[in-house]
């Protein structure tokens, strides 16, 4: 069951994310104070439209605007909705209550020309859990002093090729990680290589530390694989096991990567330059067109990944968070919530079996679970100072969750999680004992659950274990825009390729995958979640859907949607900004917009892939296409104009273009844009005008 096998890989260190933050919408809430659009929603992007707010502005006023601090008008909330409906995803020059009169923001946030990379920093192993010595001795001990990292060579010269990319940038649910390499290195020695499967966000968490506030207090969970194709010859083989430890015996199929990334932090942050001084700092920086990425922890675990096991999502027994009172001495978000909520446990069971001579085994996976509390001094590179939040005395027990106290209820152990460098060592999986008491209870249907006392002010049970765990392995994609029908559907969407795929929900009951519903009856729901100062309420989407089965989508308006699953005696809420990440269904689609009509500009418009005519002019290609990403995204730009004319009227330059647009490269660190939102129309017409210049 992916990362709760042997042997495990434990690692922990540093990720920087240079996200570019132009695109992100996070002041939607916020208002023009004065001025001809006083009133109207700060937005830089309409991301239905994959363009720009303008706002009438010259390119050269409209980058010097995103760079330049602006008063807005921050109101109340319209409506209860709404007050959950912010993410704190915005910097702002001082720590501020959740909604001021007032604020003083930087329209292009705080790494306007961030270029989505993400870089791996002394990424180390911190231990190896190899119970049954499968690893010869010699590979255990170049990996214990190996690290991990996305690059693509050994030695001196490897780049980076991880890339950080949302679906929807208004919305933080649906991040995406690429990259063409996870490596992990010893000296010159690639232990192994290989191209991961997409990482996809999981539990956004924003009540991660009990001492940050805004984005800095959030986490999430990502989860990939490297398929054993990618691993042929590779050093790592030698110490994975050839079959699961099951009846099973599934064969080994690649190695899974499960992680955890928390306690976001920049250079220029607004804890440690407060007021005026985080204005002075970020002007400085962007006179310069200087980067202040976020650097976050990241701890995971490597282990062996067998056929049939899930790619993006760490599966066994469902343990469902509970709300408890906000612990004393939290001073972390609290998001105007009455009560805290962290994210789900995953915990393995599995019984002895002495005809198949397989070894029982019971593990809890807290990667993602349990607080921090960050006492450093807001400098991001420093480490060693984040321990964890001291919520009480946390025991895993199975029995009773309505009665935790009840002397008929098991206690498998309490969970010592403040000692964080041995947890780290062991990947924050904890490992309890099994006998047959145990196992007869389990027989009887008694769920787990993790009970908490102590003085912190709470004394409740803080995760139930429930029989059903929905998720889809396919949770963020992208569709394209159908206006030749205004009820268009699709069962066809982009995922990791070129080519398009089904997208479904997928179950699994008391840790098993279903390969039927489990006698429950499903209905999908869908919130279009764009623009987010302004989103949807749940729209039914089937009844009686039964898992597995590709879901279909109206295509007929572009946008982004969240599709969620749920059992149809629990429908999601009404209001979006009251919908879960941290326990509903989540399935993000961005339809991307293809309703404009381009055939004026072709010298074939019925062919397949035309060319471009006397009417594609350059002023075509830049206003539909390509100033989007000049004002957007200007990493772009640092390393080759996009609004120069002279250089894209190059063959070669048009090659090399045609090239980096084309689904060949979708899944390649490459690919442009890097943001994944060229739709098809508009690759068309953009490989029209390459085509037009390499052919004249």
């Amino acid at each position: 069951m992916s990362i709760f096998d042997y042997p495990r890989i434990n690692f922990k260190g540093l990720i920087s994310i240079n996200v570019g933050t132009a695109n992100n919408d996070d002041y939607s809430g916020e208002q023009f104070a004065s001025g001809p659009y006083a009133g109207q929603p700060v937005r830089l992007a309409d991301s239905a439209s994959v363009q720009p707010m303008t706002y009438g502005m010259t390119d050269d006023a409209w980058v010097n605007w995103a760079i330049t601090p602006l008063g807005v008008y921050n109101p109340p909330p319209a409506n209860p909705c709404a007050t959950t409906a912010k993410r704190f995803e915005g910097e702002r020059p001082a720590p501020s209550a959740e909604f001021t009169v007032n604020d003083t923001i930087f329209p292009g946030e705080w790494n306007y020309y961030g270029d989505m990379g993400l870089d791996m920093i002394g990424v180390n192993v911190t231990g190896i859990n190899d119970p049954n010595n499968v690893m010869p001795s010699s590979l255990k001990s170049q990996i214990s002093v190996a690290q991990l990292s996305f690059l693509n060579r050994t030695g001196p010269n490897g780049r980076s090729t991880g890339m950080v990319i949302d679906i929807n940038p208004e919305d933080p649910t649906n991040t995406q990680l690429y990259t063409d390499f996870l490596s992990l290195i010893a000296g010159d020695t690639a232990l192994f290589m290989g191209k991961p499967s997409k990482a996809m966000t999981r539990w956004i968490n924003f009540f991660k530390n009990g001492a940050l506030t805004g984005p800095n207090g959030a986490a999430a969970m990502f989860q990939c694989v490297i398929p054993l194709s990618e691993l042929t010859g590779q050093p790592i083989l030698q110490g994975m096991p050839s079959n699961s430890p099951t009846a099973a015996k599934k064969p080994l199929a690649g190695i899974v990567c499960r992680f955890t990334v928390y306690r976001p932090l920049q250079k220029i942050n607004v804890f440690k330059y407060k007021g005026q001084a985080y204005i002075d700092q970020m002007n400085a920086l962007y006179a310069v067109q200087g980067t202040n990425s976020d650097f976050l922890e990241i701890q995971g675990t490597v282990a062996p990944w067998f056929e049939g096991d899930a790619t993006s999502q760490t599966t066994g027994r469902y343990l469902e968070p509970q709300t408890f009172p906000w612990p004393i001495g939290w001073k972390g978000n609290t998001m105007g919530a009455p009560k805290m909520q962290m994210p789900p446990a995953i915990l393995y069971y599995r019984t002895d079996d002495s005809i198949y001579k397989i070894s029982p085994q019971i593990s809890l996976d807290l990667s993602p679970v349990l607080p921090d509390l960050y006492m450093g001094n807001y400098d991001p590179m420093v480490t060693g100072n984040n321990p964890k939040f001291d919520l009480g005395a946390i025991s895993l027990l199975i029995g009773d969750p309505a009665n935790p106290q009840s002397p008929n209820n098991f206690t498998l152990g309490q969970i010592n999680y403040m000692d964080v460098k041995a947890n780290d060592a062991n990947g924050w999986i904890f490992d309890f004992g099994w006998n047959a008491f145990i196992n007869a209870r389990v027989r009887e249907g008694q769920p787990f659950f993790l009970y908490c006392t102590g003085p912190m002010g709470i004394s409740q049970v803080i995760h139930v274990e429930k029989p059903l765990f929905l998720f889809s392995e396919t949770s963020g994609v992208y569709a394209e825009q159908n206006t030749a029908n205004p009820n268009a559907t699709t069962t066809q969407f982009r995922d990791y390729g070129p080519g398009t795929v089904p997208i479904s929900f997928i179950g699994y009951k008391n840790g098993e995958k279903l390969t039927n519903n489990g006698g429950y009856n499903y209905q999908l729901w869908y919130y279009d979640t764009t623009p987010n100062q302004a989103p949807g309420n749940a729209v039914k989407l089937q009844d009686n859907y039964n898992l597995g089965d590709p879901v279909s989508l109206p295509v007929s308006k572009k946008g982004n949607v969240l599709i969620t699953c749920t059992t149809s005696d629990n429908p999601p809420p009404s209001c979006y900004a009251q919908f879960n990440p941290l326990t509903g269904s989540i399935i993000n689609v961005r339809v991307l917009p293809n309703d404009e009509d381009y055939s004026q500009y072709y010298k074939d418009p019925g062919s397949p892939q035309p060319t471009g005519n006397d009417k594609l002019t350059w002023d075509v290609v830049y206003n539909k296409v390509l100033r989007n990403y000049y004002l957007l995204y200007p990493a772009m730009s640092q390393v080759v104009k996009l609004n120069d004319p002279n250089i894209w009227k190059d063959p070669v330059m048009a090659r090399a273009l045609m090239d980096r647009i084309s689904l060949a490269q979708w899944a390649n660190s490459v690919a442009m844009p890097r943001t994944r939102d060229l739709s098809d129309s508009r690759r068309k017409l953009l490989t029209a005008w390459c085509l037009k210049i390499i052919n004249p």
